[in-house]
Formats: C-alpha cells, sequence, structure tokens
C-alpha cells in the first residue's frame, strides 16, 4: 500500500501547483438570481446569476448545488429569479426581488459558476429576532406556547411555511401564492420589494405536531366553521371536526361518538350490526320501508299500533294499548287466542225452570281464528 504524506502547503511550497493556483480567482461571492434556464441538449437547469464582484456586478451562468447527488439519492428544487428591467435601481441587491445565493467559480474561472447555498435577502427582515415577535402576530398562539423563547426555525418556500418553536413543535401552513404575484415580479424601481399578499380564504391550512406527540390538520376555514383532524397521543382520542359534526374515538374507552344533524349510509348489498344491545331514541317517528321484515325473539310493544294490510301472529301478542287492523289478523297461540265478546241470556228450560245460557260472539268479523 502506498502511503501518503501530507505536507503543510505553507511549509512545504510546491511551485508548479502554487503558481497555477495564482491565475484561479477562488473567492465564494454573493449573487442574485435573474432568471432559470433549462438546456435542451444535455437536459439540465442553469441559472443565470449577477454576481458581485469588486463593485461590478457580472452575469454568470451557475449550476445548482443539492444536498444529495446519487440516481437515487436526489434534490432539486426552483430558484426564483427577477425581471430586471431598464433601471439603474437593479444594481441595489436590497431593491432586487431574486433569490440571494452565495457562489463560487468552477475550477477558477468565471465562465462557469456553482450556487453553494443562499444567504438572507437583503430586502427582507429578520423574523427569529425581530420585536414584532413580542407582540400579538400571527404566530403567537404558536409561539406562546413555547413561552417567551419564540421561534427557532422558520421558512418558507413556493408559499408553504414551516415553523418550530422553542419546545421543538412543528406547525407547516399553506399560504398559496401571493394574490399580488404580477407586482412581486416588476422590474426594480429603487425603493422597498412590496409584501406578499396571500388569501385566506384559500391559503392558511396547517398541520403540526405539538410537544406531548399529538398531530392537528386544521383548514382554518373562513366561512362555515373550521374542518379539522387531531390525534391527541397522551389522552388517546381521534377528533374529526368539520363545522358543527364531530366524530371523537376514543382508545381507551374503545367509544365513537358522533355529532350530526344528519347521516346518509349507502351500501350496494348488505349491512350487518352485531352487538348485545342496541337502543333507537326517536322523537318523533321512525320510518322503515321494506319488501319483507323478518324479526325473531320476543317483541313487547307499548302504545298504540295501527297496522294497514293482513298480519299473521304466530305465538302470543301482548299489546298495551289499541290494536288497529284494517286487513285480515290471523291469531294462533296463546290462552285466549281469539278477540270475542260473552253475552249471558235467561231462558225456560224443558222442566220449566229458569236457565242461564252463555254465548260468544266475535267482536269483528275481519279477525280470524286458525
Amino acid at each position: 500500500m502506498k502511503d501518503y504524506i501530507i505536507r503543510d502547503s505553507s511549509i512545504w511550497e510546491d511551485s508548479d501547483s502554487t503558481g497555477l493556483l495564482y491565475g484561479k480567482d477562488c473567492a465564494v461571492r454573493i449573487g442574485t438570481v435573474r432568471e432559470e434556464m433549462f438546456l435542451t441538449n444535455s437536459q439540465e437547469t442553469r441559472y443565470k446569476v449577477e454576481v458581485w464582484d469588486n463593485g461590478r456586478i457580472i452575469p454568470i451562468t451557475c449550476i445548482r448545488s443539492s444536498r444529495f447527488g446519487g440516481v437515487y439519492n436526489f434534490e432539486e428544487y426552483t430558484n426564483r429569479g427577477y425581471d430586471i428591467g431598464n433601471s439603474e435601481a437593479a444594481g441595489l441587491k436590497s431593491s432586487q426581488p431574486g433569490d440571494q445565493v452565495l457562489v463560487a467559480y468552477l475550477n477558477g474561472s468565471a465562465r462557469e459558476g456553482i450556487i453553494l447555498s443562499h444567504i438572507g435577502h437583503a430586502g427582507r427582515k429578520e423574523v427569529i429576532n425581530s420585536p414584532k415577535q413580542k407582540e400579538p402576530n400571527k404566530f403567537s398562539e404558536f409561539v406562546n406556547r413555547a413561552g417567551p423563547t419564540t421561534v427557532r426555525y422558520i421558512s418558507e418556500f413556493n408559499g408553504v411555511e414551516t415553523a418550530i418553536n422553542a419546545s421543538g413543535e412543528q406547525r407547516v401552513t399553506f399560504k398559496g401564492q401571493p394574490t399580488n404575484l404580477d407586482k412581486l415580479k416588476e422590474a426594480p424601481s429603487g425603493g422597498d420589494i412590496p409584501a406578499p399578499v396571500y388569501d385566506a380564504k384559500v391559503g392558511s391550512s396547517y398541520y403540526e405536531f405539538d410537544k406531548t406527540g399529538s398531530w392537528y390538520l386544521n383548514d382554518n376555514s373562513q366561512d362555515g366553521g373550521l374542518q379539522s383532524i387531531k390525534v391527541d397521543k397522551p389522552n388517546g382520542k381521534i377528533e374529526i371536526i368539520s363545522g358543527k359534526t364531530s366524530l371523537v374515538i376514543n382508545k381507551k374507552e374503545e367509544t365513537y361518538t358522533f355529532t350530526q344533524k344528519k347521516v346518509t349510509y349507502n351500501t350496494a348489498d348488505e349491512w350487518t350490526l352485531n352487538t348485545k344491545k342496541t337502543n333507537v331514541l326517536s322523537s318523533t317517528e321512525i320510518n322503515m320501508k321494506s319488501a319483507k321484515i323478518n324479526t325473531e325473539g320476543e317483541w313487547t310493544q307499548k302504545g298504540n299500533m295501527t297496522i294497514t294490510g293482513n298480519t299473521k301472529q304466530t305465538g302470543n301478542v301482548d299489546v298495551t294499548g289499541n290494536l288497529s287492523s284494517t286487513g285480515i289478523t290471523s291469531l294462533a297461540g296463546g290462552q285466549f287466542p281469539l278477540i270475542y265478546d260473552i253475552a249471558l241470556t235467561i231462558g225456560i228450560g224443558n222442566m220449566g225452570a229458569p236457565v242461564i245460557s252463555n254465548h260468544v260472539f266475535l267482536k269483528t268479523t275481519k279477525t280470524k281464528a286458525t
């Protein structure tokens, strides 16, 4: 195995290699992305970047770097440029709305560069150390749960904002595209870059992980009530809310609790319910319609019953209240299977003595004994 000797270049100077470096530009410079280009021949993306070099602005074609550089491990993203226009204000970094980046020349030559990373834009004010964090703002509810130490991380890319507070809680908010996007793309005028304006009816939806390990999704609707899903890890509950409708699943109690105004079930073939006890409470009425209804077991009815059509009963019928039938009723079983009246009559027998006789009359001709 070959031994490698590492020598300090300040002591062991190689005149040949050092001489080559003298003609190279190895500095890292700040630049502003002007536009994105796609090379059809190589099928690769390039960026035209305005690089600041000793007070001069040099447009350089740059390669986009990424965190992963494999065939299967990769990362792609888009840098935002701007319309430079014809104004001299394009030379002011704070007025250029394009992404500001750090650029190094490939092989030390200004012919082509590589975007190493990004830096904070000169036209944007920081959020993390901003005094406004101590005032009520859009982060107040999210931040106050972590105490006065406020946000520790925040980023926004193409309308999606990610924030992490001091407790490690994360919130990702969908803001959508700015409604004044055309204004943001205008050529610099030398003044402050306008702030983006978002449509709260479209954006502001978010999901969040809190310090208990729970997860929360909220559409933050501005009309008709919120819609949300919450997985409460410490209490073992899942809560789904849509306006005034809700479903709560309790892992510990093994229960489902529904709150809603109307429920409709549509099943193509069959619906099966297996349970020990079923309670149905209806304040006005229950309507059922079927070609055939089969029941099995003891049936206790309290209150009046109205039946339209023929009824055949095999077994005892226990009714508290009136039973009204407009069809033939066939009854079999029980101690007194018929509905009847008893009439007593007094007459004279064969020997001339008085005799008391009884007669049984059916109360209705629609009642038939089997």
